[in-house]
């Protein structure tokens, strides 16, 4: 959408009826003040929105560099924006949130700073390599992370596809975490006190990964699935070498030592491996 079609659906009065806005390309204008941002306006107007999903671009090799050089010569004070004069966001009933292959932005700054009283499910990027304030989305997760449910990370597919590591420290800074979806590379998770994990989400069984999901399990006792979200079952009727053999063999050897605790092993599609 265009700058004046935003601004447009904006100023009308049904915008305050509108509960859902799925599938919304940003491309943020080049100032970084988030009330000079059209689509921050837009959800000044949404009050009563529940569900939102916007994408954005995914950062190419030279923009990476171009954020290391100047978060390595500002410091924080200079980069962040007076937010003194900042009227936070009224979004009561936003309960479901996707930010995609976004970084930074004013409307991922404004949202920093609102409250979001009714958020559960948060599925966003991880950039856990770019500082703060250079990258905002490890803050949003500590700053939001209370009362979430849902925690999905997620790198959208794009070609070079260049990903970003995850914080260590998810699971302390939402500890009321029920369903855990990570993103590769896998994150050595801290924990040191019991935590209500129900479901974690891992790509695959890396054998780097099982040290830190075993000492997980000391603190999770109520961890009862464990889902491969990029690897799907084997069709029946294939042979039992088919079945051995690469990532397929490493799940039946995970799937028999999380049986010994009673954690089911699924696939992408929530189906069991057997």
């Amino acid at each position: 959408m265009s700058r004046r079609a935003i601004s447009s659906l904006a100023q009308r009065e049904g915008a305050i009826n509108l509960r859902a806005l799925e599938g919304f390309s940003y491309f943020p204008q080049l100032s970084t003040l988030p009330d000079e941002d059209p689509v921050v306006q837009l959800f000044r107007s949404c009050t009563n929105i529940e569900t939102l999903d916007i994408i954005g671009h995914n950062l190419d090799s030279t923009e990476l560099e171009l954020i290391f050089e100047a978060s390595a010569s500002q410091d924080e004070d200079s980069q962040l924006h007076d937010l003194n004069s900042f009227v936070p966001l009224n979004l009561p009933s936003l309960r479901t949130l996707t930010l995609l292959s976004m970084h930074r932005s004013p409307l991922m700054l404004a949202l920093l700073h609102s409250p979001l009283p009714s958020l559960q499910k948060l599925t966003l990027t991880p950039y856990a390599d770019i500082p703060y304030p250079m990258s905002l989305a490890s803050k949003f997760i500590t700053t939001h992370g209370q009362k979430l449910r849902s925690l999905l990370l997620s790198t959208p597919k794009s070609w070079p596809t260049r990903l970003h590591p995850s914080p260590v420290d998810l699971l302390q800074s939402c500890p009321n975490l029920q369903h855990l979806s990570l993103e590769n590379p896998l994150p050595e998770l801290v924990l040191s006190e019991r935590h209500p994990l129900q479901i974690l989400s891992i790509p695959g069984p890396i054998s780097d990964f099982w040290p830190v999901l075993d000492k997980l399990l000391c603190y999770s006792p109520r961890l009862h699935v464990l889902r491969t979200n990029k690897v799907r079952k084997l069709k029946k009727g294939l042979s039992s070498r088919a079945q051995e053999a690469g990532v397929q063999g490493e799940i039946k050897e995970w799937r028999r030592r999380l049986m010994r605790r009673g954690i089911r092993v699924l696939d992408v599609d929530w189906n069991e491996f057997n």
